[in-house]
């Protein structure tokens, strides 16, 4: 079985797609990755075979565009129109590609339009993967709806998605489920060596805080000013992950508080007893795999939603980001430390989400789709 994938180029929208890749490789079959921007550079790191599909791509450039949107007050989102314009730019080659190469099944995420386009020229299975909590079907079928031109050039019609792979943990799940399976999230946040620092017991409870992939291209890293001034009152080791991010504008660190450059969320949030941190989708399901308290701060796109599912589920807090004041900030993290019933929750969350079936679960169901009418021999 030849599998494509074809995720949007954001990396926190590839990110998650790389355990169902590996698990489509290590079943023996071929898989080949269209990516552009930051998610080429992270195939690479992932060790999965890609090309370029849009060389010279600028997401960051794309990204930098109002996205301030709350998805409750309605409208059309700009993230459509950022994500239609990076799906537009992949197209062609994609399908000049595919073309070639001859894929059995497709593998697209929800903002990506090109896996679709693929599907419908081939006449193959498509087959999509969440990235978290929000199924943001809206916002995709307007992404869809900007990309049509290029499906007439192509002459194809975009193929409907024959199943899901759901990474939503069933308790958070705020929509209708559809045809497809519940499959367990796999947090993969690239590689490397980890310091000493976070393979030792941490002496005081540890608490990450971190603005993931997208907010530091679009806010400034003092928008976290609030958030180092209310835990610097805390007795804890707090982590302030933020990569290269240059945090200058924070002035000297309070003395709780540690800088560090790049490291992977799957293995410091699991050391953490709380984090803070933007809402961002891939965060988001990281602190929930490892049943880590959160205090999510939402600014853009899908990040209001994951917020409002966490603090409607119980395991953990939504705040504002605009007016959280230093003083909140310290009473919700001391929440989060502190509260039993958002602890416990958490925990539940944490069990359901390693009860579901792992990634490679979906492989065989997959080969069953490849199989079936669409097969070309």
């Amino acid at each position: 079985m030849r599998v494509l994938f074809t995720p949007s180029p954001a990396l926190g929208h590839f990110l998650p797609v790389v355990a169902t890749a590996w698990a489509a490789r290590a079943a023996g079959h071929d898989v080949l990755v269209a990516a552009a921007g930051p998610a080429l550079a992270a195939c690479a790191q992932a060790g999965l075979p890609a090309f370029d599909a849009a060389p010279g791509l600028d997401m960051a450039a794309l990204l930098r565009a109002d996205m301030r949107w709350d998805p409750a007050a309605g409208g059309t989102p700009p993230g459509a129109r950022i994500y239609a314009a990076a799906s537009d730019r992949m197209a062609d080659r994609t399908v000049a590609v595919a073309g070639r190469w001859r894929p059995d099944v497709v593998v697209d995420s929800p903002l990506q339009a090109t896996g679709p386009l693929v599907a419908g020229l081939h006449g193959v299975p498509l087959v999509r993967q969440s990235f978290g909590l929000s199924a943001v079907r809206r916002t995709a079928a307007q992404v869809l709806d900007a990309i049509r031109p290029a499906c007439e050039r192509h002459g194809a019609a975009p193929a409907a998605p024959a199943a899901e792979l759901d990474t939503c943990p069933p308790s958070m799940a705020s929509r209708p489920a559809r045809p497809g399976w519940n499959v367990r999230y796999v947090p993969y946040n690239g590689g490397g060596g980890l310091p000493d620092w976070l393979l030792d017991p941490a002496p005081k409870p540890r608490v990450c805080v971190t603005l993931g992939s997208v907010v530091p291209v679009v806010d400034a890293a003092d928008a976290l000013g609030a958030v180092v001034e209310g835990v610097s009152g805390l007795d804890a080791d707090v982590v302030l992950a933020l990569g290269d991010v240059d945090a200058a504008a924070l002035g000297p660190l309070p003395a709780n508080v540690r800088r560090t450059g790049w490291v992977p969320l799957s293995a410091l949030v699991p050391t953490c007893a709380a984090i803070v941190h933007h809402g961002g989708s891939g965060t988001t399901m990281n602190a929930l795999t490892a049943g880590v308290p959160q205090l999510a701060l939402p600014r853009i796109a899908d990040q209001f939603a994951n917020a409002r599912s966490v603090d409607r589920r119980g395991c953990g807090i939504a705040g504002d980001a605009e007016t959280a004041t230093a003083a909140w900030v310290r009473d919700a993290v001391g929440r989060l430390l502190e509260d039993a019933a958002i602890r416990r929750a958490a925990d539940e969350v944490r069990c359901e989400i390693a009860a579901l079936p792992p990634p490679s679960a979906a492989i065989p169901l997959m080969e069953a789709l490849a199989a079936g009418p669409h097969a070309s021999g």
